[in-house]
């Protein structure tokens, strides 16, 4: 009686040591047992690896990009810098890159501010004085980038930038790559710097544009300004972190997006906070209460009611340039010059290819 083919094979396939290629026997010895995570491994060893990345993301070393955008980043691995220290400071590489920062967002913000103490001594009315500023950038340039509102700016800026790229700096120097050591570091060196610089500012702002003589700064005004400030640094190095990590994990959030939007809209909303601050601390010094001109609680607050909707919005605006435009200029300012493990990002690489490629 003739033997069944279908049979024969359905056996072999079976037996499952007679075939080499039957199915058991495709990826596996005879007689091994194999374990589940043993055959995932051998399985997406086979898959090509941008597949991979796109089926297994947890795998991946995540590309943090928005943090070339956050003042408040502390990270170590941000910045992968292979230059000596020596060579970023001698020439001054990490000055001269918060210098060319400070530059870019300086004439934005210091239209703003000094518009704003404006506005709150009654000198001017905030869009005019902001038209009247704009104007004067504009056609006269000169004039504009060289009064005292400007390099007042400027100096705050540059050296905030520059104190935070020295602190990065002394911290790779000196090997401290664990995250809450970096973050209390740059905290405390950036924010004194920020703090101390603006309050300096600030209060020439005030005796510039006060209707009242020059005086001394009151401490009340002084504390407000400490505390508006500081209420700022909190939100960005701390409150807008949990902000990104609670958008991550319980919506879902990709990683940068929920890093970028909180880095800039916690240190904003913030300014709501803060602005009755800012303009108590201003009116206390511009409107002085005397015997013969006492101002009550009640005038106080009608100033601060007056001028919150202005006042609010505008300090919030100003976080863009400030903590974004100046953040992400600042670091890719460093990423041009200073060398680092993926020296395509130099500037001189990039502009090399781009002669080459022209030539071509």
């Amino acid at each position: 009686m003739p033997s069944n083919p279908d049979r024969s094979r359905s056996d072999d396939a079976g037996a499952g040591s007679s075939d080499p290629l039957s199915r058991s026997n495709l990826h596996s010895p005879p007689n091994v047992k194999m374990s589940r995570a043993d055959t995932v491994d051998m399985f997406t060893e086979e898959i090509d690896p941008y597949a991979r990345d796109w089926m297994f993301p947890e795998e991946n070393n995540e590309n943090h990009y928005a943090r070339a955008f956050m003042f408040g980043d502390f990270h170590a691995d941000t910045h992968s810098f292979i230059e000596k220290a020596t060579s970023r400071s001698e020439p001054p590489k990490e000055v001269a890159c918060a210098a060319a920062a400070s530059a870019l967002v300086s004439p934005l913000v210091s239209i703003i501010d000094k518009c704003l103490v404006q506005d709150i001594a009654g000198t001017s009315q905030f869009l005019k004085a902001v038209s009247n500023a704009t104007k004067e950038m504009v056609l006269t340039p000169k004039t504009f980038f060289s009064a005292l509102p400007f390099r007042l700016t400027f100096a705050v800026y540059f050296g905030t930038y520059a104190v935070a790229n020295l602190t990065e700096l002394a911290m790779d120097k000196n090997n401290i790559t664990k995250d809450d050591q970096r973050k209390t570091i740059k905290v405390g060196a950036s924010g004194l710097a920020n703090i101390g610089l603006l309050l300096w500012r600030d209060s020439i702002f005030a005796r510039m544009y006060s209707n009242s003589p020059p005086r001394a700064i009151p401490m009340r005004t002084l504390g407000l300004f400490a505390a508006r400030d500081m209420s700022t640094m909190y939100a960005t190095f701390y409150l807008a972190p949990l902000a990104a990590e609670y958008l991550e994990k319980n919506h879902g959030i990709e990683t940068n997006i929920a890093e970028l939007s909180s880095a800039l809209a916690i240190p904003a909303a913030i300014q709501v906070v803060t602005a009755p601050f800012h303009i108590h601390a201003m009116d206390f010094y511009s409107r002085p209460s005397t015997a013969e001109a006492p101002i009550t609680n009640a005038d106080r607050w009608g100033i601060v009611r007056k001028e919150f909707k202005t006042v609010s919005f505008a300090r919030s605006f100003r976080i863009l340039p400030a903590f974004g435009i100046g953040s992400f200029s600042n670091n890719k300012f460093r990423e041009w010059f200073i060398r680092q493990e993926n020296e395509d990002l130099l500037l001189q690489r990039q502009l090399t290819r781009a002669f080459t490629s022209m030539r071509n």
